[in-house]
């Protein structure tokens, strides 16, 4: 795979400052007085990818042989007037697995300047589930070259979200317990099946790991010092295998999660997503632009966090198809998947968020290796930047546009 290379920062910042992208003082100043310049941070453009399209033998165990979740986007009705369900993929209800599919993929994301694909990945004790799309759909597609990718361990419960049960307890079918034994197992599997691949994503030279929920996994390995040192002996299990250390990327659901995860040994930060800017409507609805203004809060807040923050940019937020069709709207109690659906979004404005992400993180000081974006294809939440019938691939030409490139 190939970008974008500049000789020197400066012809960065010129190309940077002639497509309207805000700089830092510091490189304003530089570029001014023609004065030498450190190495020019571009930070790379992940986006999500949810590995949940193909039939895997788990799920034909709990819901019937051949059942995958696009039965439910084929299924979501409109829950209000105006409600935009369901959704109508362009490309069909197609196999995530199959590499022809991949192929695809990989070539529309490069085409529109995306550098990763940070897939979901599960693990629960050593039972591994949806990996067919990485495994057997991306890693053997014949332009994998073109994409890096990295894992971000989904490590929450895993249960029946299809649909989630209004008013009975939740159907956890895999709990997620971590130990030090199973997180050298997590580790062997990564060297054995992934960190040689010359495609995975790596940040000064550390393969990238992101933990959906850090806080568990420093909870349960013992705190956060104990945690350092598991994942100091991590390393030394890396260095056996003629592998650098990880960069561990913490995913954050507030700033105050970031000292301790700082204190475990985690490098950097980012979210999954940001789908809720407090103001509801009776109706049970948000404004994407209420949104928008959510993310650079958020944003803002981060910056003063323990790690550097990569920020995280969200398309949209609608769970409904995740909902029980019989449950009447607006949700007299609201929880996931029953809340708020965040109307509005447009690829304007979702191009917008784009590119002021970009900006804050070209002009983070601490110099956040990535911008991250919720989803490639989070089709029951709502996230989603594959074609769709109503906007086509707009979503995917105004990222490209945020980001001003598109790669070979």
């Amino acid at each position: 795979m190939q970008s974008r290379q500049y000789s020197n920062r400066r012809d960065f910042l010129r190309e940077a400052a002639g497509a309207g992208i805000s700089l830092g003082l510091a490189a304003q100043g530089a570029l001014a007085a023609g004065e030498p310049t450190p190495a020019p941070h571009r930070p790379e453009l992940a986006v999500i990818y949810f590995p949940h399209w193909h039939r895997y033998d788990h799920m034909d165990s709990w819901h019937g042989f051949g059942w995958t979740e696009w039965e439910l986007v084929r299924a979501a009705p409109p829950r209000f007037e105006g409600h935009y369900q369901p959704l109508r993929p362009s490309w069909g209800f197609f196999d995530d697995s199959d590499p022809a599919w991949s192929q695809r993929e990989i070539d529309l994301a490069a085409d529109h300047g995306i550098d990763v694909f940070l897939f979901d990945w599960y693990w629960y004790s050593g039972v591994r589930i949806m990996q067919e799309a990485l495994e057997n759909g991306f890693l053997k597609a014949p332009n994998r070259q073109r994409m890096k990718f990295a894992l971000m361990w989904a490590n929450h419960t895993w249960g029946d979200y299809f649909p989630v049960a209004y008013d009975k307890p939740f159907h956890v079918w895999l709990p997620q317990r971590h130990s030090p034994a199973d997180l050298a197992r997590v580790v062997d599997y990564w060297i054995e099946h992934y960190f040689r691949e010359p495609n995975y994503w790596r940040v000064d030279g550390r393969p990238v790991i992101s933990i959906f929920d850090p806080g568990t996994l420093i909870q349960q390995l013992g705190g956060p010092a104990n945690t350092q040192a598991l994942l100091h002996e991590m390393d030394a299990r890396l260095q056996r295998a003629d592998l650098p250390p990880i960069h561990w990327n913490a995913m954050l659901r507030g700033v105050e999660q970031a000292p301790a995860c700082r204190e475990a040994g985690f490098h950097s930060a980012t979210g999954y997503n940001i789908t809720d800017s407090g103001k509801t409507s009776p109706g049970l609805t948000q404004e994407y632009e209420d949104l928008m203004e959510t993310h650079r809060e958020t944003w803002r807040r981060m910056s003063a966090a323990a790690l550097p923050y990569c920020p995280v940019v969200t398309m949209g937020w609608d769970v409904t198809p995740r909902c029980e069709h019989d449950v009447p709207f607006p949700f007299a109690n609201p929880h996931y998947p029953y809340g708020p659906v965040v109307v509005g979004n447009t690829p304007e404005r979702f191009g917008r968020l784009c590119r002021e992400a970009m900006e804050f993180a070209v002009g983070d000081a601490r110099r956040p290796p990535a911008v991250v974006v919720n989803a490639w294809n989070e089709w029951t939440e709502g996230s989603y930047l594959l074609p769709e019938a109503r906007y086509g691939a707009a979503y995917l030409e105004a990222l490209r546009e945020a980001w001003g490139r598109r790669k070979t």
